[in-house]
């Protein structure tokens, strides 16, 4: 997705009424919305509409024509619009604007459709910068010739926020418990999976020395040992007629970059083991971090923002999604471990992580969406939309540009830069020819990502662990979808955020 930023000179008064998006189809004529200025020739037409009996009519040069709704910041907005033009050669573009309350223009987006006589949808999908108060939609005219017809706006405001949060339904200090240490699991994923017809089986993680609970994902039902499963070694598997949930090999496509949705539908294993640990292990860096440090140790408030994609922003997480049992997002868990180790709640995050972002938009738009928060932990976590495009060498190229912007108004600003889990191993077949380029361009932004660490900046290395973790368990045990973490991979990011700050 394209988005251009480019400053506007038509600044909105914030005087005027602001309104949830109302008459976006025109059958009440122009009531709810706003022409640029009194000279715009704007008019209702009824003999083109997209649908309904109305279209909005823009017939001279810089024209225009918007409607003001409530926004605050950070929130995902989707907004489209249908347009079409009289003429060829006719010119102009769909816009989405961003005003603070005292009416000063934050951001705008541009989508400049190439106009014919048929109607094309325009819009855009992003979030609103930190200040927002209120957005603006719209179209506007930038040619003479001919005219705009623009119809059937559609507006949808805070994308994959649910209107009431429910408690989390798990223990958080006991998920938080990391999982290279100690002798419990707690609630352990598990995708019961039947191979060519036969029983569905699982492995654990560790050799269980007792079976604490089996359980459904929202922890609402328990199965019984002999009734509902049999465990053999560190196998769990499925009886015939049991309610426990599984899935079959045929139900997943064999086809290149296949998608599938897993939620809710493991099993949760709570167990004590012996096992020690072999994988990677995460240590303490927070000696590079004395800024945060000084603030944390000494119990003054912090400023945390979580800049990144779907993955930072929680999605398909329990608590994101808006299913039982309510699990937080991994960046909600990390700072909830802050609180909880350093003894004080004076700790803010801020989530900007935005849903399908790649790294090269994050460049852009650093100074616009960081900078205003005036961070002093800034966690930085792409890669996952990218590696279908672009090198580590670039990669690296646009993480610098971002630390770079947002220093340049906060030295004393510090980073965690987060490698990312590795997709499903399924995802992208051996007889696909660009699957060495995505892969190798995964490995290889772990690999800059380490290079960048120093005075000031230190990386989690989920690459590596998570990489390890798919040779012990199924990659589907531990994801939602092929590139998005469950509960139980979010909590292996947030204890592993949480082990660079915290000695234990």
């Amino acid at each position: 997705m394209n988005r251009v930023i480019i400053l506007c000179a038509c600044i909105l008064l914030a005087t005027t009424v602001i309104h949830a998006q109302t008459n976006l189809g025109f059958e009440a004529g122009l009531a709810g919305w706003q022409k640029g200025n009194d000279t715009d020739v704007v008019k209702i037409n009824s003999a083109n509409s997209h649908s309904g009996t109305a279209c909005a009519m823009l017939q001279s040069a810089g024209s225009e024509l918007y409607q003001k709704i409530s926004l605050g910041q950070l929130a995902i907005m989707q907004y489209n619009s249908h347009v079409k033009a009289s003429d060829k050669g006719v010119e102009g573009y769909t816009f989405l604007r961003f005003y603070n309350a005292a009416g000063s223009l934050l951001l705008e987006y541009k989508i400049h459709p190439k106009f014919t006589d048929a109607y094309q949808e325009s819009g855009n999908y992003t979030e609103s910068p930190p200040g927002t108060d209120y957005i603006a939609i719209g179209v506007h005219k930038t040619s003479s010739e001919g005219v705009i017809y623009a119809d059937d706006f559609t507006v949808e405001l805070n994308v994959g926020e649910p209107a009431v949060k429910p408690k989390p339904a798990v223990n958080l200090d006991q998920y938080l418990q990391p999982f290279w240490k100690g002798d419990t699991v707690y609630n352990e994923t598990v995708l019961m999976y039947s191979i060519n017809g036969r029983p569905a089986t699982s492995k654990l993680l560790y050799m269980p020395s007792k079976i604490i609970s089996v359980k459904s994902f929202d922890l609402k039902t328990e199965f019984a040992n002999n009734t509902d499963y049999s465990l053999k070694g560190n196998v769990i598997t499925r009886a015939a007629y049991s309610a426990m949930p599984y899935r079959a090999d045929t139900s997943f496509s064999a086809k290149d970059l296949s998608w599938y949705n897993l939620q809710s539908q493991w099993v949760a294993v709570t167990y004590t083991h012996k096992d020690k640990w072999t994988g990677p292990v995460t240590t303490y860096k927070a000696t590079s971090l004395p800024t945060a440090m000084a603030k944390l140790t000494a119990k003054k408030p912090l400023t945390i923002v979580a800049y990144g994609m779907s993955i930072t922003r929680g999605m398909d997480v329990s608590g994101y999604d808006n299913v039982a049992p309510y699990m937080p997002p991994y960046v909600n868990l990390f700072t909830y471990a802050l609180q909880q180790s350093f003894g004080y709640n004076d700790i803010t995050l801020y989530n900007a992580g935005l849903p399908g972002s790649r790294v090269d938009w994050a460049a852009q738009y650093a100074e616009t969406y960081i900078n205003p928060l005036h961070p002093d932990l800034v966690i930085l976590d792409f890669g996952m939309n990218d590696f279908w495009q672009y090198s580590p060498t670039q990669f690296k190229g646009f993480i610098q540009t971002i630390i770079s912007k947002i220093k340049a108004a906060n030295p004393a600003v510090e980073f965690l830069l987060l490698s990312n889990m590795k997709f499903d191993p399924a995802y992208v077949l051996d007889s696909d020819k660009y699957k060495n380029f995505y892969t190798s361009n995964l490995a290889g932004y772990n690999t800059v990502l380490q290079q960048l660490q120093g005075p000031g900046v230190v990386n989690l290395d989920m690459t590596s662990l998570s990489d390890y973790i798919y040779h012990h368990k199924k990659a589907k045990d531990c994801i939602v979808n092929p590139l998005h973490p469950n509960d139980y991979m979010a909590r292996w990011y947030a204890q592993g955020m949480a082990a660079l700050f915290i000695v234990e």
